[in-house]
């Protein structure tokens, strides 16, 4: 078996179940009442049981004291009740510990359901380390997807819910790891059908702004149907009341009112008080004061035992833990134990653990230590758990080795807890153990390559690629002095290719070619991974005929040492020198035969679909292209890589076939990232797609996004292609020609650094010599001027860039050869529609420029019908009728009112379908006569309250005239107005100024 397994054990054998806090609950009646209407305890009749909230307050305000009382409510009525808690433990982090408690307590309630679920969800079997058939995440070479066990989970609390009505409570998350906190977000978003009520909680005064909890608290603000409880202090009586009830309270009632003042309406304050007041003691001071006076009636060895546990951290105390750490005898050990319970200080469960009873009381012992206690005792912890790793998590031992200065054991062990973290999917802790672990290491400790190794693979499956680079790039830089050969070839090669996921500068032929010299001749896995690394370099370089010769080696060699992976990975690079070939056929049967091949959970399987939907929408086939997005990017979402390399492509490529195709709401829907933290620079470029929709509906847009999305253009060229594109139409509908022009000159700068030639610039001049069109007539002779000069720049590289066709597919390095004009409709036909477009925007800009000679009206004619065609062959809906709408501009010159107003009625009908006002403003302009529709006194008053909102009954009633009439009217004016509904004929009436407000 793998060590993986019994790692796992280390990590959670030692989980707690720990009960809730009880106690009366007194003024919380109300509270309590919302959270058991929200999860659906007390269903309306007809109504669901079910529902997701998140209760906070203050520490001591009675979150677990509300919890319990629901929770006993829960079980009275016949519900399953469990409970998972985060811990905080300095310098430790375990990745879905709440949700291990969580299932493991289903497993001892309900096995036939995990049973059930483990069936079609193995992944479960992660947070289940204490089972033999436990999966071993390190026998297939791969670690757990944090999707696999997303899913996983929610699958397993609905079936629970299926089988009863089941209250799951998540205590305590502003100490939650990473991906517990992904994994929470994923239940309330996605919530349940199921009677399945899900309650998180935290401590609203331990959050900061840069808190791990503060952004995500963010994402939950804006989920629909979560409620929010947040506990406020009880007022004065109800403190009152609840020290009245507390055994050996005082009586008097001076006492009583000092208690009620000086705790806030902090219960749990309140009852330190009390018992303060109780021992005779003086209440001065604040919580701390009251909470040491506490734990100072204990005697020494007691306060000892104290001083051991609050330096543990987080929650229960195994036994055999603290009894090898404090070295007492055992009679003494148990004495000072009870003292403690006895005194309300700890509570104690079965099988023997202890903890304190509020996590308050363990703070404040904690910062009474004395530097040479803490030593000490970190000192004690970490031989024990050197001895004995099974009695804690290996980030415990990590934490207290490096206290005491034993850096190869905290490095061992954190290497270890990163290890445990992975194999569950918990991509952002292994990064964090792993970091930690490189903090700890010498720049001349060999053990440094493997960890930067390491760190870097977490950072890329997190979704974080420039940290992933920037980690091996500073041990590149920073080799030490005995850094192997061997070493420094995988981080070399390994940076060839993480970097291709950015447009950062990199010569990755020289990387190599380094990496190759380090090396020598022997055949074996890390010379597969050198050569794969060449092979790719090569393929991005465009030295096809060397990339295929290398290819041909590495897959031999992959193929004799049994790399399965390797042989799969190197398959799919070579796919782009059968594309630079133009055997396009040949590209997607390969192609499709390494799908098929390729293990469904294999992460390359995300890659290979990308270039298959990438081929597909080059030949201009966009329904199956986006089909092949849309499967890219479920299989994504399914292993938790929507921010790793080719899900994030998937998911957006996805969105924006889905807008060319019509589809604007489910182009938003793929491109909206729903308020959820994303990581940078991917969080920009999906902003910047979305963009698109609102620039095409004419909704406002804050200028100043722009410059907030500036900041990622260096980093990667999507960015800046993402960003100007829509802002060239908001800029231009807001008649900012000189803006949109600055921020045009800005990118070209920018992408020409970056690309070099790139087939974005023909959209781009395309877009801003229609927009600068549409504003030239109004500007004056020197705007008027810069614009021609830019257009007509922008038009000449637009012209060249149409003849070449690219031969690699990352944009980043470009390489162009040059392809024969009839090819490019069928090699890429949104190059050759937008090659259209632009000669035809370039025409029309030319006749209202003022230039000399300006194009004939029969010229633009045909432009237009050209451009019409092209987009109606590439399948862009939008583009072909904003097409349309300029034909109809251009028929109308020509004379040709009947023609004109067809076309006009074509893009009318999409414009209206899309809500595309920018572009009904465009056609209303066009439209004959439009402007001077003649409307009769009462259809202007029908028209004035039609755009209001109003039905033909209220209508009539407010003008005192039939419903059968006011339909005749409104009929009327859908025909003059030229309007295909209600709607519409308002927008119509407002831009004209028919009607005000």
């Amino acid at each position: 078996m793998s060590p993986t397994v019994p790692l796992l054990s280390a990590e959670y054998a030692m989980i707690p179940r720990m009960p809730l806090s009880t106690g009366p609950l007194i003024g919380r009646d109300t509270d309590l009442s919302r959270l058991a209407d929200a999860i659906g305890l007390r269903p309306t009749p007809g109504a669901r049981p079910g529902g997701v909230v998140v209760l906070s307050g203050d520490a001591g305000i009675g979150k677990s004291r509300i919890v319990g009382h629901l929770v006993d409510e829960a079980t009275a009525a016949d519900w399953f009740t469990p409970v998972g808690h985060c811990v905080g433990q300095a310098g430790s982090s375990l990745a879905y510990l709440p949700f291990v408690e969580l299932v493991g307590t289903i497993d001892a309630g309900h096995p036939d359901v995990v049973e059930r679920v483990l069936d079609t969800h193995p992944s479960l079997g992660h947070l289940l380390p204490g089972r033999a058939d436990a999966p071993d995440g390190d026998r297939s070479g791969r670690s757990t997807d944090p999707g696999q066990v997303a899913e996983a989970v929610h699958a397993l609390l609905s079936a629970l819910g299926d089988t009863q009505p089941s209250l799951l409570v998540i205590e305590d998350v502003h100490w939650a790891d990473h991906s517990s906190r992904d994994l929470i977000t994923l239940l309330l978003t996605r919530g349940f059908t199921r009677a399945v009520g899900l309650v998180v909680t935290y401590r609203s005064d331990d959050l900061y702004r840069r808190h791990p909890l503060h952004e995500t608290l963010a994402v939950w603000a804006r989920i629909a149907g979560l409620e929010h409880v947040d506990l406020a202090p009880l007022p004065d009586d109800a403190v009152r009341e609840l020290v009245s009830g507390i055994e050996g309270a005082p009586t008097d009632a001076a006492t009583n009112a000092e208690i009620a003042r000086r705790s806030e309406g902090n219960p749990f304050f309140a009852e330190e008080l009390v018992a303060s007041a109780a021992a005779g003691q003086a209440l001065t001071g604040g919580l701390s004061r009251v909470l040491r006076a506490r734990v100072e009636q204990l005697d020494e060895t007691a306060q000892r035992v104290l001083r051991a546990i609050a330096l543990k951290g987080g929650q229960y105390i195994g036994h055999d833990l603290l009894s090898r750490v404090v070295d007492l005898p055992d009679e003494t050990l148990e004495a000072a134990l009870a003292a403690a319970v006895e005194h309300h200080v700890l509570e104690a469960r079965w099988p023997p653990a202890y903890t304190f009873r509020h996590a308050l009381l363990g703070e404040t012992v904690a910062d009474s230590l004395l530097p040479g206690e803490r030593l000490r005792l970190h000192r004690a912890y970490a031989a024990v758990l050197a001895e004995r790793p099974e009695l804690a998590p290996a980030s415990e031992l990590a934490r207290h080795a490096a206290a005491v200065g034993d850096l190869p054991t905290a490095v061992r062990a954190s290497r270890a807890a990163a290890e445990s973290a992975m194999a569950v999917g918990g991509p952002q802790e292994a990064l964090l153990h792993l970091e930690r672990a490189l903090t700890w290491l010498d720049e001349d400790d060999p053990e440094r390559d493997e960890v930067t190794l390491r760190a870097s693979r977490a950072a890329m499956v997190a979704g974080e690629p420039i940290r992933a680079m920037d980690l091996l790039r500073d041990r590149l830089d920073h080799p030490g002095t005995a850094q192997e050969p061997g070493a420094r070839a995988d981080l070399l090669s390994t940076l060839v290719i993480r970097s291709r996921i950015l447009d950062l500068p990199i010569d990755s032929i020289a990387l190599t070619d380094e990496a190759l010299s380090l090396i020598g001749e022997e055949a074996d896995e890390r010379r597969v991974r050198v050569l794969v690394a060449r092979v790719q370099a090569l393929v991005d370089h465009g030295s096809f005929v060397e990339a295929a010769v290398v290819g041909n080696e590495v897959s031999l060699l992959a193929e004799r040492l049994g790399l399965g992976g390797a042989l799969a990975e190197v398959r799919t690079i070579m796919a782009r020198i059968l594309e630079a070939q133009e055997d396009l056929d040949s590209v997607e049967t390969h192609l499709r035969s390494i799908v098929a091949d390729i293990d469904p959970d294999d992460p390359l399987l995300l890659r290979a679909l990308h270039q298959l939907a990438s081929l597909a929408h080059r030949r201009g086939d966009l329904p199956g292209s986006l089909a092949l997005y849309d499967r890219g990017a479920d299989v994504a979402r399914r292993m938790h890589r929507e921010w790793a390399p080719w899900g994030q492509e998937c998911r957006l490529l996805g969105g924006l076939t889905a807008y060319e195709l019509g589809d604007w709401d489910g182009a938003a829907r793929r491109l909206d990232l729903g308020g959820r933290p994303a990581p940078q620079p991917g969080r920009t470029i999906f902003t910047g797609a979305a963009l698109l929709v609102r620039a095409g509906r004419g909704d406002p847009v804050d200028p100043d996004l722009f410059d907030a999305l500036r900041e990622w253009w260096p980093v990667d060229g999507l960015c800046v292609v993402l960003t100007t594109m829509p802002a060239v139409d908001v800029l231009g509908q807001a008649g900012d020609l000189g803006g949109m022009l600055d921020l045009t000159e800005e990118a070209v700068r920018v992408l020409d650094a970056t690309w070099g030639e790139y087939h974005a610039v023909v959209r781009l001049a395309a877009l801003v010599a229609g927009q600068a069109a549409s504003l030239v007539p109004r500007a004056d002779s020197d705007l008027r001027a810069r614009a021609v000069a830019v257009v007509d720049d922008l038009a000449e590289r637009g012209r060249r860039i149409s003849e070449l066709r690219p031969a690699v597919e990352k944009a980043s390095r470009p390489k162009f050869e040059r392809a024969a004009a009839e090819s490019l409709e069928d090699t890429s036909r949104e190059t050759w529609a937008w090659t259209a477009r632009l000669e035809a925007e370039v025409l029309r800009l030319r006749r209202v420029a003022g230039v000399e000679e300006p194009p004939p009206v029969a010229e633009l004619v045909d432009a237009w019908r050209e451009s019409v065609a092209a987009f109606e062959r590439y399948g862009h809906v939008f583009e072909a009728a904003r097409s349309r709408a300029r034909l109809s501009e251009a028929l109308r010159a020509a004379g040709d009112d009947a023609g004109s107003r067809t076309v006009a009625e074509q893009a009318r009908e999409v414009a209206v379908r899309l809500e595309a006002k920018p572009l009904l403003a465009e056609l209303d302009a066009v439209r004959p006569g439009g402007a001077t529709v003649e409307l009769t006194p009462r259809e202007l008053e029908v028209l004035a309250l039609l755009a209001q909102g109003l039905t033909n009954g209220q209508i009539g009633k407010q003008l005192y005239i039939s419903t059968k009439t006011v339909s005749v009217h409104v009929s009327n004016l859908l025909a003059k107005l030229g309007a295909s509904g209600r709607t519409e004929a308002a927008a119509i009436a407002r831009r004209r100024g028919l009607v005000t407000g």
